[in-house]
């Protein structure tokens, strides 16, 4: 398993068109991928689990995934995240 924690940093939180693509990204791999806060976790690769997250400017999120394929996987949700939803990776 790799997990690595990250801060959102956008101001209007993570709003549905980027989750969308964060579902898509995390459902091309085999692993497990989970994205959870201190009070909730939930399947990255579920539209709904992920909106139910409700995301705010701020929040601190660790994102795992677990499998054959989890290095691969971590590398490229991990840049999604940076690039496109204006997080910052801050611990492995």
């Amino acid at each position: 398993m790799v997990k690595k924690s990250m801060q959102i940093s956008c101001p209007h939180g993570l709003e549905p068109r980027p989750i969308a693509e964060l579902v898509q990204v995390a459902s091309k791999y085999d692993s497990k991928v989970y994205l959870e806060t201190e009070t909730k976790r939930v399947n990255a690769k579920s539209i709904m689990g992920m909106m139910s997250m409700d995301l705010d400017n701020g929040d601190f999120v660790t994102l795992s995934t677990d499998g054959n394929d989890e290095d691969r996987a971590m590398e490229e949700l991990q840049s999604f995240m940076t690039s496109r939803l204006n997080m910052v990776s801050m611990v492995s």
